[in-house]
């Protein structure tokens, strides 16, 4: 329970997400390109094919139909607006301001014994752990960057929540992230040695790994948190499947079963009590069938390559690795494409660099 609010937090949201929407909207009206259009209208066509077709899901596209199409889908107008040099420092001071928050929600004001009940009531905290994803994934993008002791600080903060939340997605996220960019984005004075001298460092450390999981079970149970990522990988159970691989063949078999060429609608997985195939690529295919599904991936498989490869910024290439590991890759471990904001962010960034790729290429040609 949120102080102040209380019971009424998804009341809160809705008003906000609709004041915040209303004071946008004349200014997103007024940038809008014909292409914005036609990817909104075209949403908003599948949308109400489901309804129509997918008859199954209907109570549930009813239920999710305010989030899907008026938080999630537009955040591809944010990604077609955002121009990240310019709101660089106003998202990382909001992700410090988030991890802060959260540090102080968790660690201090959830302490209370009264409040201790509902510290439990979610499972591991999975909820939090990939909304704070994004925060430290953005913390520490900016602290290999450009190094600070406060990023630094509340880089290692927004790690040690997500480790004490207990879900291994987040963390495996960050860390791919983490990796790819260090090694193979990152570029400072000395890269070579340091990128050498961290590895060193790591392989040194991994001979007292008992010893410094021990130090942070202990460290967590001290302030009440979960300590299930720390006993899975003392008990080697780190990359023990949840579930995962049941979910997997359930929903191929279904599809191989039945008709697959138009799939089973949006919010199919509603059905079951896992909400989703915890699988991008089967996600596609459970919801738009083989044909439809396998399309529609390519095309953003596309669109997010090309980006990356005619992006003349670096910074800009950096910021779709980001969205690409706390959307695509977490979809493999949790969430679905159609309730992911900022998966309609990753897609709405790479179409803006293709727009200003293609009519930067009419500009050079010879008249």
């Amino acid at each position: 329970m949120v102080p102040v609010i209380g019971d009424y937090q998804m009341e809160s949201q809705i008003v906000l997400v609709v004041c915040i929407f209303l004071a946008a909207l004349p200014s997103v009206i007024n940038r809008m390109a014909v292409i914005d259009w036609l990817f909104l209208a075209s949403c908003l066509c599948v949308y109400i094919l489901n309804l129509g077709i997918f008859h199954k899901n209907y109570d549930f596209l009813i239920e999710k139909m305010f989030s899907t199409l008026c938080i999630v889908i537009p955040y591809f107008l944010m990604g077609r607006l955002l121009d990240i040099n310019k709101y660089l420092k106003p998202m990382l001071f909001i992700s410090t301001l988030c991890i802060a928050i959260s540090a102080f929600y968790f660690l201090i004001y959830m302490r209370d014994p009264a409040k201790m009940a509902e510290r439990y009531a979610g499972e591991y905290y999975m909820k939090q752990s990939y909304m704070l994803l994004p925060h430290v994934m953005l913390l520490f993008w900016q602290t290999i960057k450009a190094f600070r002791l406060w990023k630094v600080i509340v880089s290692i903060l927004g790690m040690f929540l997500i480790i004490a939340y207990g879900t291994r997605g987040p963390l495996a996220c960050l860390g791919v992230f983490c990796i790819i960019y260090f090694f193979f984005y990152a570029s400072f004075r000395f890269a070579i040695w340091i990128k050498g001298g961290i590895i060193a460092t790591v392989a040194l450390l991994s001979v007292f790994t008992q010893q410094i999981l021990l130090f942070l079970q202990e460290t967590l149970s001290s302030v009440d948190m979960s300590t299930r990522i720390i006993d899975r990988m003392l008990t080697g159970g780190l990359t023990h499947s949840t579930g995962r691989d049941y979910i997997k063949v359930k929903l191929y078999d279904l599809l191989e079963t039945r008709d697959s060429f138009l799939g089973f609608g949006l919010f199919s997985c509603e059905h079951f009590t896992f909400h989703y195939p915890h699988d991008y690529i089967l996600d596609f295919f459970y919801t738009f069938g083989y044909t439809i599904g396998t399309l529609l991936m390519l095309i953003v498989v596309y669109i997010v390559c090309k980006a990356h490869i005619v992006s003349i910024q670096r910074i800009e290439k950096e910021f779709i690795l980001l969205l690409t590991c706390c959307t695509i890759l977490k979809m493999f471990f949790s969430s679905t494409f159609i309730q992911e904001e900022l998966y309609f962010a990753l897609i709405g960034f790479c179409v803006s660099i293709l727009i200003r790729h293609h009519y930067s290429k009419q500009t050079d040609l010879p008249s």
